[in-house]
């Protein structure tokens, strides 16, 4: 098949002087690890890249959509380029250009099998299985060892309800998905993962009869959920919900749109965390301070742990306590800012008690397990189980830290070394996935680090 991923000319990054940083910080080969530079006298302002939460879903929304779409301030890492070269694979066109990305309604669905690789990307694992769902020829998905781990069973099911042939040997990717969909109801299981329920509303506006989705139980990590539907209504599609049935009518359509995607909202607590750890200032400009997603509210928890927080028009300025006091929080809301909240607890005074986050499970790491392990390999003393993280604050001492190929270990654990010598991160480039500039940010606000 003819693949349409044209590019025009690599993403340009807005900043020229973090353009200079990464010239500065550039470490060749040995850029895998990195060593922090404690700095305790943080006082900066940044602005940051668009959010992958956001353009993970409207790549697919728009090209699904009916007419044209041009997304900007779309973020360079891995995770979305990997969306963009699988959907081209299914003759989705898209084209770069150096603020973002343009997308081309497709003319005609695939012709033949088709294959495609979604790498680490759970998010763009989960989306595509349903887009592929809409084929009439099989599509086989690959991913990466790590991916392959990781659960598709409850979205699996749900497509089967719809007639759709999976072949999957253990119920996870690597598969090949057959289409097409057939009916229009199914039921599903979204305790463990709330991108199956997002793939499956993504992917109802294309289905004659529209969908009605019956979810058993809880909706894990909900407001992913809301931020789909609040884009899904952006470009023209309305879902309606009622009694854990998520309903999309037939004769609706994606209409394309212009849109310049929002500042991150989970890269954000990153610098969140540096501020309440350091006890200095950070300035985050043009903060997204409507989103829905959870972790855009990570600042009122730190808030509760004796942070200041200011609020200038769309500026969002967090100022650390000389300690930060110790917690017990339902992080169910925001999963992906526990790690960083894991971090800052360390240095709290106190007990800190993480709880509701028994989906970490089942991310790029056990994030429960893993991030305790490395953890406690500071001194720190760690409780874990099912659900839950205790953190003992106390003396942070130096430890090289695991990643375990999870982009937000590297980010959140790397944020001990603010205030403690010796802190290494083994394998930091494993930031590529979602935030390939983050040790140039870092540099920004005053946190250097070294390779070794």
């Amino acid at each position: 098949m003819k693949n349409n991923y044209i590019v025009k000319s690599q993403f340009t990054f807005p900043r020229l002087d973090v353009l200079i940083l990464r010239i500065n910080t550039n470490c060749g080969h040995s850029l895998l690890n990195r060593e922090i530079i404690p700095n305790q006298k943080i006082n900066a302002s940044i602005q940051l890249p668009g959010s992958k939460y956001v353009a993970n879903r409207l790549v697919p929304m728009c090209a699904l959509a009916t007419s044209k779409s041009k997304l900007t301030n779309v973020v360079n890492n891995k995770d979305i380029n990997t969306a963009i070269e699988g959907l081209s694979n299914l003759g989705y066109h898209f084209e770069k250009t150096a603020d973002g990305v343009n997308i081309f309604p497709r003319e005609q669905g695939i012709q033949s099998k088709a294959s495609l690789y979604t790498a680490h990307s759970g998010t763009f694992s989960r989306f595509v299985a349903a887009v592929a769902a809409l084929e009439q020829h099989p599509v086989s998905i690959g991913c990466s060892d790590k991916m392959a781990t990781r659960p598709m069973v409850e979205l699996f099911d749900a497509l089967t309800e719809l007639s759709v042939k999976i072949d999957s040997p253990n119920q996870c990717l690597p598969a090949t998905i057959t289409g097409p969909v057939i009916g229009n109801e199914c039921h599903l299981d979204a305790a463990r993962s709330s991108q199956y329920l997002s793939a499956l509303l993504i992917i109802a506006p294309l289905l004659a009869d529209g969908l009605q989705v019956k979810v058993d139980g809880e909706v894990v990590s909900r407001a992913y959920v809301d931020m789909t539907i609040q884009l899904m209504q952006k470009m023209g599609v309305e879902v309606v919900e009622q009694d854990n049935c998520f309903s999309v009518k037939p004769n609706q359509s994606y209409q394309g749109l212009n849109y310049a995607i929002p500042g991150d909202s989970v890269s954000a607590t990153y610098f969140m965390g540096a501020a309440a750890i350091s006890g200095g200032k950070v300035t985050i400009k043009n903060f997204d301070l409507d989103s829905v997603q959870g972790e855009a509210k990570f600042y009122q928890v730190l808030e509760s742990m004796g942070a200041r927080i200011e609020i200038n028009g769309a500026d969002l300025t967090i100022i650390g306590p000389e300690e930060p006091s110790a917690i017990e929080v339902d992080m169910g809301g925001m999963p992906d800012a526990v790690q960083t909240l894991a971090a800052v607890a360390c240095y709290a005074k106190g007990t800190t008690k993480i709880t509701n986050i028994a989906h970490l499970a089942f991310k790029e790491s056990n994030r429960i397990e893993d991030t305790a392990k490395e953890i406690r390999k500071t001194g720190i003393e760690v409780e874990s189980g099912e659900d839950f993280l205790i953190i003992h604050g106390g003396a942070v001492g130096p430890a090289d830290i695991n990643t375990h190929e999870d982009h937000r270990m590297a980010m959140s654990l790397a944020l001990l070394g603010i205030k403690t010598a010796g802190i290494r991160i083994v394998a930091a480039d494993v930031v590529e996935k979602s935030f390939p500039d983050y040790w140039e940010y870092m540099t920004q606000i005053g946190i250097d680090s070294r390779c070794f």
